[in-house]
């Protein structure tokens, strides 16, 4: 009987009135919903890909590979790594096509399968209904003594389990925060300051998790479905990208209608029997069977909650289901669908081919602008320098050391500043350097190829060996008597 008035009291509250948002009393306030706890075949579904999302989010900046972090965006350092592919500044190409594979990855999604990113990816979504309504039932207890304690005068015991709900959110919040810095700073460096405790020499960075704590702290413990409503603009974009043939989550007027109470006793009546449980179980309020609107977000609670009541009472399920307004699906191959997924399937294509191409190290040995060779007196008579330009590109998130290795039996020696020498991350740097030899390795050209090696030696990776062919010459053997 408890159950039946409560039920009565959050129907005649959440989402009934078409002319104010399902979140507002009457009066115009807000009032704090409690969606009431549901299983059933798509709520253990969720569950899996929530569970997988959450340790995913909280294990990539904590991996490697290639002994680069997973996924690391240091912004003031500009450098970012992706899955072991590492990327610069400079890379704007490919980090443009990353973002253009996101966009149209996610227009692609909801014009055929509508608000799945809401209601099975969302992060508000995941961590809300996966942690933080799990710590309100575990402290709580269910939403029938949640509803009770939430309208109940202050008191001691609602002061205890609030403040030990609120801790453990903070808990929590801080977490996250935490890990997600991590993909920021890099986490060997956000370990290191967090141990070290001194907080003066990263204040920066301990106000933004500090930040970043609070607001998680009120959007996942007390804003909640205000953002999805109110402040989420992919909502508002899901009118614009979806139409008649996207799936979503939709109510079987025809079969439901007209519902029980709507008409006397004697009359036909549909499949609703008016419990208003899909209200019940909807975390942001709304009434179903009012038709396709904004605050949905296709968490599919509805559903198995409509499941449930239709077994109960001996009739088919499916009265609230997975479907589409028009009946007919879209399909990947057709309409504007076929564009988004052209432009998704480019946009992938020519990522993967730069990604495949790109080297980690870029090399190019340019000769000197200058005279093309000069002579030089030495010990052991007049020999002839060459003046080259040695262009390198480190495309890798670490420093590498390179060395000019020239070949062993042309009796040549080369004169350079430093050699091996360092190229820090994503820089590009010169080095000058002169080769000087015998003029008998000339041939009657004047010139005379060489393979020049370039060693590159990194601390995490196996070193290198780059080849090019460059051009020795001097004055003509014959001609010039030399």
């Amino acid at each position: 009987m408890e159950h039946d008035n409560d039920q009565q009291h959050s129907s005649a509250n959440l989402g009934l009135d078409p002319n104010r948002l399902s979140m507002l009393g009457t009066d115009g306030t807000r009032f704090r919903i409690i969606p009431a706890e549901i299983k059933g075949f798509w709520k253990k579904r969720r569950e899996v890909v929530y569970g997988f999302l959450i340790v995913l989010f909280l294990i990539l900046p904590w991996t490697k590979i290639n002994g680069v972090q997973t996924i690391l965006l240091d912004i003031p350092n500009r450098k970012f790594a992706l899955f072991g592919i590492k990327f610069w500044a400079h890379d704007a190409p490919m980090i443009f096509l990353l973002l253009a594979l996101f966009v149209f990855g996610l227009t692609l999604v909801t014009s055929v399968w509508g608000r799945v990113w809401c209601g099975w990816a969302c992060p508000q979504t995941v961590f809300i209904d996966f942690i933080y309504r799990r710590i309100e039932r575990w402290i709580e207890g269910n939403y029938i003594e949640r509803r009770r304690r939430d309208k109940a005068e202050l008191s001691l015991e609602k002061v205890l389990r609030l403040s030990l709900k609120w801790f453990l959110f903070f808990l929590v919040s801080s977490a996250i925060a935490h890990s997600f810095a991590a993909y920021f700073v890099g986490s060997e460096p956000l370990v290191s300051w967090v141990y070290s405790g001194d907080i003066s020499t990263h204040q920066t960075t301990f106000w933004i998790v500090l930040f970043i704590t609070a607001v998680l702290l009120f959007d996942f413990g007390w804003f909640r479905e205000q953002f999805c409503i109110i402040m989420c603009p992919y909502g508002r974009f899901q009118s614009v990208l979806m139409d008649q043939r996207s799936l979503a989550v939709l109510y079987d007027e025809k079969r439901g209608e007209p519902r029980k109470g709507a008409l006397p006793l004697d009359k036909p009546r549909g499949d609703c029997v008016s419990c208003s449980r899909c209200v019940q179980v909807c975390p942001t309020g709304i009434d179903i069977r009012k038709g396709l609107q904004m605050e949905c977000i296709a968490c599919t609670a509805c559903i198995d909650a409509c499941d449930d009541i239709m077994r109960k009472v001996n009739k088919p399920e499916g009265l609230i289901k997975y479907s589409t307004v028009s009946g007919k699906k879209n399909q990947f191959y057709k309409g504007r669908q076929l564009i988004y997924t052209v432009l998704t399937a480019s946009s992938f294509i020519v990522l993967l081919y730069l990604v495949s191409t790109r080297k980690s190290v870029d090399v190019a040995i340019l000769r000197a602008k200058e005279t093309p060779y000069q002579l030089i007196d030495t010990a052991d008579g007049k020999r002839i320098l060459n003046h080259f330009k040695l262009h390198s590109k480190n495309q890798s998130i670490h420093d590498l050391k390179q060395q000019i290795v020239l070949p062993p039996d042309l009796n040549l020696e080369i004169k350079t500043q430093s050699n091996p020498y360092i190229v820090k991350a994503g820089e590009s740097t010169t080095t000058h350097f002169f080769i000087l030899f015998d003029s008998k390795i000339l041939e009657a050209s004047g010139s005379k190829k060489i393979n020049l090696t370039i060693k590159t030696v990194s601390e995490v990776t196996e070193e290198s060996i780059l080849t090019q062919e460059i051009s020795l010459i001097g004055p003509n053997p014959v001609k010039d008597g030399l």
